[in-house]
């Protein structure tokens, strides 16, 4: 199947009790928020393992997934929100943030919901239950005073693990969905995002008047 663009990427952090923690992170090319530019899954399909007997090529072992994982080139991602989802320490509020990076840094697992479309136009959903965001660096370069500046994007590697959650997902690392029917987007969002997971704020309670 060939993807056709990349229009939004939608990643949950989760708490260690697998429950969404927090908004979701959302980039999908709004001002100062984030855009994306590319992502190249690896990892689909196992290595195979051929088996000889009779001297031949008896049998071929090829179940399951290799190291299912996802190259993003992610374009002015908000520091706030780079920090959070790379597990880095964040100390103050209102502008006077400061990004720690150190012994104590541990990414947190991490829902991600890719939209792109196919060559028939239609919305293409790719999921991935659980894994974990890296970036290995931070570059700078010097200004060409004879060229218009042109931003890199910057380079995430998400590594994936097989949902732990019951359902049709149990075991499974990623969700495909093709189509715009509304039940299956919720539903699809629902496994990779946790959304229906998340309490419901009570409802607020009128007192009686007394008589």
């Amino acid at each position: 199947m060939t993807l056709v663009g990349f229009k939004r990427a939608t990643i949950q952090p989760f708490t260690a009790d697998g429950l969404p923690d927090g908004k979701p992170v959302v980039i999908e090319g709004k001002a100062n928020a984030g855009a994306t530019v590319s992502a190249e899954v690896s990892g689909l399909s196992k290595d195979a393992t051929k088996v000889a007997g009779s001297d031949i090529e008896y049998y071929i072992s090829q179940q399951g997934v290799g190291n299912v994982s996802v190259a993003f080139g992610l374009l002015d991602i908000p520091h706030l929100d780079e920090a959070r989802i790379l597990g880095q320490k964040t100390v103050g509020e209102d502008g006077k943030e400061i990004v720690y990076v150190g012994s104590d840094t541990s990414a947190p697992y991490c829902g991600v919901l890719l939209e792109a479309k196919d060559l028939q136009g239609d919305v293409v959903q790719l999921g991935f239950f659980r894994g974990k965001f890296a970036k290995d660096k931070e570059e700078a370069k010097t200004l060409d005073p004879s060229e218009t500046f042109k931003p890199d994007a910057d380079s995430f590697t998400f590594s994936a693990a097989a949902s732990t959650d019951d359902g049709d997902q149990n075991g499974e690392y990623v969700a495909k969905y093709i189509g715009s029917d509304a039940d299956t987007i919720k539903k699809i969002r629902g496994q990779v995002l946790k959304e229906a997971t998340t309490p419901a704020p009570a409802p607020a309670v009128t007192p009686t008047p007394s008589k």
